[in-house]
């Protein structure tokens, strides 16, 4: 990965859009703050490695609610949309 820096809210702001589309808003609101907690990331401003750490853990949980394929695709949309591929 490239050394790029993600700002925290909008990677959570990013989260929450797709995943609300997949879990509902509920969860989707919470999956947002829910991995970076998880994770112990308190930065404001995320290394690509930190951003890929939150959206591997995205998609483990993801794919225990929506299936492998589909939690996937929500983590490939979340990376589009902030620039990381």
């Amino acid at each position: 990965m490239t050394a790029l820096s993600i700002q925290r809210a909008n990677l959570v702001s990013t989260i929450q859009d797709v995943a609300s589309g997949y879990v509902g808003e509920l969860m989707g609101k919470a999956a947002g703050t829910a991995h970076l907690k998880r994770l112990g990331i308190e930065e404001e401003n995320l290394s690509a490695e930190r951003v890929d750490a939150v959206l591997k853990s995205l998609q483990s949980s993801l794919k225990v609610l929506v299936g492998d394929q589909t939690a996937q695709g929500a983590v490939a949309e979340v990376r589009r949309r902030i620039g990381v591929a």
